[in-house]
């Protein structure tokens, strides 16, 4: 195992702000008024709603004002503007015959190579909400900023799937563009995959299912953000963090959606939680970024997470944005926004493009 450890560059040494970013603060705040509710309000509802109640209100959620809050504004306009735009559809059979939706946001910049780095990218959402269009203009401006193709997977969702077809619908698009890497133009030697919240999910799972089939040399690097992992929200509420107690209950809610009536069985399989791979399933995954916010309600399995890749040889860095929560680097409404595409650039050059 030590003669496939990784060589980290250690570019980032961030340092805790202690507090949240006030300006991401102010904007939450919005947010919770324009909802009508405040945060204590909001969570007791969401405690108190089913796990399909709670399935549906996410999916409102992000349908709503909170994405348009996040996502609407001129600069991922440009980024969309500066991108071709175009869809493709992946053959999968691990759950019937089903293709799988990719959009594929390409820099017009980069329209006359023809051997491009890629990243391919699992939209956040508890992979019970969302979707690849929600991510376009988000995407296109990472795809235009690192000078990179961004494959955008329309995974299917829980509870309309199980795991771990969310899981192997993104892994069967990693096979795709990699067996394809030619006629989509794309450089094979330098794919990366990435994903937030249940993206980072969908990422991790990706990643034990390459290192289970010998194939993470198919991935230059991973990136999982903020990743969801575990089942530590099962755990007592008493040793976690004020943002990690405040939404254990409804994590619950998500993971069984996505582990349906089979989750008592399927509590050891990394294809559900991927922090409890093995080290064996460890030692063969591609190279990988931990991305973390200090106030992340994850905080704590992505820091596990990231220890023992980092025993098993493949953990590049663990980077962790101060004064930021969950998703807030994201949008640049926020303060933090800056710093974190500043750093997403810098690990994208770094890491996959050298």
């Amino acid at each position: 195992m030590a003669a496939n450890r990784v060589k980290s560059k250690n570019l980032f040494n961030f340092r805790p702000a202690g507090a949240v970013d006030a300006i991401t603060e102010a904007n939450e705040k919005e947010m919770m008024e324009k909802s009508g509710m405040d945060r204590a309000q909001m969570m007791e509802t969401m405690r108190a709603l089913s796990d399909e109640e709670f399935a549906g209100m996410l999916n409102g959620m992000m349908d709503g004002e909170m994405m348009d809050m996040m996502f609407k504004n001129s600069l991922f306009a440009e980024g969309e503007n500066s991108c071709d735009q175009s869809t493709m559809a992946v053959p999968t059979t691990h759950d019937g015959n089903y293709a799988v939706k990719v959009l594929v946001h390409s820099p017009k910049a980069l329209a006359k190579e023809t051997s491009k780095p890629c990243i391919i990218y699992a939209h956040g959402g508890g992979a019970v909400a969302g979707s690849a269009s929600m991510y376009a203009g988000y995407l296109s401006y990472m795809a235009m900023d690192c000078g990179v193709v961004v494959f955008n997977v329309d995974y299917r969702l829980a509870p309309g799937t199980r795991c771990p077809n969310n899981v192997l619908d993104f892994y069967e698009v990693i096979k795709y563009v990699s067996l394809h890497a030619k006629d989509l133009s794309i450089d094979s030697s330098r794919i990366a995959i990435a994903g937030e919240s249940g993206g980072g999910y969908i990422c991790a799972g990706a990643m034990v299912q390459l290192a289970r089939q010998d194939e993470g040399n198919l991935v230059k690097l991973a990136v999982p953000i903020i990743p969801m992992l575990s089942d530590y929200s099962f755990s007592d509420t008493a040793g976690m963090t004020k943002e990690e107690a405040e939404n254990a209950v409804g994590q619950q809610k998500i993971w069984r959606l996505i582990a349906g009536p089979g989750m008592e069985a399927m509590k050891q399989d990394a294809l559900l939680f991927p922090g409890k791979a093995d080290e064996l399933t460890l030692s063969k995954m591609p190279p990988t970024i931990i991305w973390d916010a200090e106030f992340d309600f994850f905080i704590t399995e992505a820091s596990r997470f990231a220890s023992r890749l980092r025993a098993a040889g493949r953990l590049l860095e663990l980077v962790i944005i101060p004064g930021a929560k969950h998703g807030s680097g994201m949008s640049p409404i926020n303060g933090c926004f800056k710093m974190e595409r500043e750093a997403w650039r810098i690990a994208i050059q770094e890491y996959l493009l050298k």
